[in-house]
């Protein structure tokens, strides 16, 4: 029996960005390998741990206007399953990419967080949140590309155990997203090698 949902919430396809000016069709093949990549680790991180929601996100160099975020959601969650307002970097998922390591918060150390604003304009409509593990994406140069984040474990509150878990998976995220960026790097030089000159 499978309990979960796995959606996308913004960009399906290649979209213009900070790091790719113009998508062409091997942009195109990078951004569905992303969205795989994606996919499953937000499900797997969700049931590795025990949480009721994940989610897994690319923001290239704080563009939220091109943010590639997918959810999975238990069934307890099911009524939000269309929920597909595009994240904006607002209150404490701005916060989260600018802080740039891992995040460990009850609910109540959430709510009493300077950059909790409630999900904004979205309150009432956004999935509500019991807890808060979120890990950022960043690359071998340091540089932060996203986010892992989860809420609402099964039982209890989000343990050093479930945050070293969501490391080591945010890494091998990390590797998997850099080996598809430079696969797509590969491939613009070999084209750009049989164009005419």
């Amino acid at each position: 029996m499978n309990d979960y949902n796995v959606y996308n919430n913004s960009v399906i396809g290649a979209t213009r960005n900070p790091v790719i000016p113009n998508p062409d069709e091997i942009d195109e093949d990078f951004a569905q390998g992303a969205n795989q990549v994606l996919a499953h680790v937000a499900e797997l991180a969700r049931l590795v741990v025990g949480a009721h929601q994940s989610a897994a996100a690319i923001i290239v160099q704080g563009d939220w206007t091109s943010v590639r975020k997918v959810f999975s959601l238990s069934s307890r969650y099911a009524q939000w399953a269309d929920y597909a307002t595009p994240a904006t970097g607002y209150g404490s998922h701005g916060w989260a990419i600018r802080h740039n390591q891992p995040i460990r918060l009850t609910q109540a150390e959430l709510e009493a967080h300077p950059e909790w604003k409630n999900f904004g304009m979205e309150a009432g409509k956004h999935p509500p949140m019991r807890g808060w593990l979120a890990v950022p994406l960043v690359d071998s140069s340091g540089v932060n590309w996203g986010l892992l984040q989860l809420s609402d474990k099964y039982d209890g509150d989000f343990t050093a155990e479930d945050e070293a878990h969501i490391v080591r998976l945010a890494a091998m995220t990390r590797i998997a997203l850099e080996a598809l960026w430079q696969t797509r790097n590969l491939r613009k030089q070999m084209a750009g090698r049989d164009q005419p000159g």
